[in-house]
């Protein structure tokens, strides 16, 4: 008895909507759409890139991320007298370029190219409410003489360049791995400074007969100010074209560039293609949710009319 009286009422209530929706079918097509429209960008409007990506690939309970934590606090780099470097510290704001030569070819032999692109990054200049700001305008500083923090491996260059320009030979400047003494007589870590190396045979204190790469990182301080942040990512973004431009000009080397905000900026890019997939495909199931209703609800009327007759 219930099972007959709710067939009945619902029979009764789809023929009505059935009815209601034949005579009305431009506003079941248009208003789903226009509503999902709507919604879809008052949602994605707070559809927002988190700039955070330590949070996005690696889970609060990280350990990597607690070690790189520990690190940072105990080795910072504009305070540790050793200018300690570790793939456990990751710096803030960088620049770096990976400068490859040719298969079979010594990239140390090619110390002047690299020196000059390296003179490029130190004059390049940007522009930020009027005021040019150059490299040592935005970097970190060591604490003994207040200098700029460069890669010991720009000292070998040099070192490398003085000695051809006095018609030296290059075998005169050793240059051991992954330990190296510099010519002020510090002993210096390069092993992630340069790369694909070759060494002596035999060689007792590890010379290196040729190396393939180079790696250079340009560290710039924020100090914690927005402003301070915008000119350095304004510094990176001009960084990545000069790098561009460089290699155009120096076709007999491979330069590889990124910034700190490279990794961040596939993200975001990635974000920006989501949105629009993510608006069309929930438009397009809402129509197919309301075209299927539509459908349903005439084949239901139209069969609940035939009973009547």
């Amino acid at each position: 008895m219930l099972r007959q009286v709710i067939h009945r009422g619902l029979q009764s209530f789809f023929y009505k909507l059935g009815l209601f929706v034949s005579r009305h079918p431009v506003f079941f097509l248009t208003v789903p759409a226009v509503l999902t429209i709507i919604f879809g960008f008052s949602l994605l409007n707070r559809f927002q890139p988190d700039t955070d990506l330590e949070s996005l690939v690696a889970p609060s309970h990280s350990l990597a991320k607690i070690e790189r934590s520990l690190a940072s606090s105990l080795f910072s780099l504009d305070q540790s007298k050793n200018q300690l470097y570790s793939d456990l510290h990751t710096p803030g704001r960088y620049g770096r370029v990976i400068l490859l030569s040719k298969p079979g070819g010594n990239i140390l032999h090619q110390a002047d190219v690299i020196l000059q692109i390296h003179r490029a990054v130190l004059e390049m200049k940007v522009n930020y409410k009027g005021y040019n700001y150059t490299f040592s305008h935005l970097c970190v500083l060591r604490n003994q003489d207040k200098k700029c923090v460069l890669d010991d491996i720009i000292s070998v260059l040099e070192d490398l360049r003085q000695a051809a320009l006095s018609n030296k030979t290059t075998a005169r400047v050793q240059v051991s791995y992954p330990n190296t003494k510099l010519k002020d007589g510090r002993s210096s870590f390069i092993g992630h400074q340069l790369g694909g190396v070759m060494e002596v045979p035999n060689s007792k204190d590890q010379r290196v007969k040729s190396a393939r790469a180079i790696q250079i990182t340009y560290y710039l301080q924020t100090y914690g100010s927005v402003t301070q942040d915008l000119i350095g990512e304004k510094w990176e973004s001009e960084f990545c074209k000069l790098m561009h431009k460089m290699q155009l000009d120096h076709q007999d080397l491979q330069l590889y560039s990124l910034a700190s905000f490279s990794l961040w900026k596939d993200f975001h890019q990635t974000s920006l293609l989501a949105r629009g997939k993510i608006l069309v495909k929930s438009s397009s199931q809402v129509l197919l949710v309301s075209q299927t209703l539509i459908l349903l609800d005439q084949r239901q009327s139209s069969a609940y009319s035939k009973d009547l007759h």
